[in-house]
């Protein structure tokens, strides 16, 4: 899995380093990726109508990362075609949930895509929320599960996407 914090890292770094024992800051856009997640292929004979798929991961943060942890919001899921996909037009339904096993609170629903007829040919879904998702809670969790299922005329090979998550917010790091 891939963080990428855009330009924040050395604010973030010229911050920690001075006297001060705790800051506040904007996180402007962190990409958060999980390159090929493998999902499993359903086979024709099986397969009358559309079929779905269920992959999960586990998302884990660093020591640092889990500090800042006031208010992070995801604002946009990408899944995209890997592993030799040339697109995802097969694709009608898509659900991206996350939980935190350790937790008593309920899993939290971060993308629920079905696409629509008039939708153009694409290696990706890319959504952008009209209300950011907080997982804030999910953000200073030891790990998190992230669940991907998805649904439509499915590939009868085992396949893989990457997830990508986009977060921002305001983070609070104490020292």
């Amino acid at each position: 899995m891939n963080l990428r914090l855009s330009s924040t890292i050395p604010v973030l770094a010229a911050l920690a380093s001075g006297c001060s024992p705790s800051f506040e800051a904007d996180l402007p856009d962190v990409e958060i990726t999980q390159h090929g997640v493998k999902m499993a292929g359903v086979p024709e004979t099986t397969q009358v109508g559309d079929a779905s798929v269920t992959s999960s991961f586990t998302f884990s943060l660093s020591t640092w990362a889990k500090r800042m942890n006031s208010g992070v919001f995801v604002h946009q899921v990408t899944i995209a075609a890997s592993g030799g996909l040339a697109d995802l037009d097969f694709i009608e339904l898509a659900r991206v949930t996350a939980a935190d096993p350790a937790s008593s609170e309920g899993t939290i629903e971060i993308l629920n895509y079905d696409r629509s007829e008039d939708a153009p040919s694409s290696s990706s879904i890319e959504v952008t929320m009209a209300t950011p998702i907080d997982i804030t809670s999910l953000w200073s969790a030891d790990q998190a599960i992230i669940e991907l299922q998805l649904a439509g005329q499915l590939p009868e090979q085992d396949w893989t996407v990457d997830v990508t998550l986009k977060v921002s917010g305001k983070i609070t790091c104490e020292f």
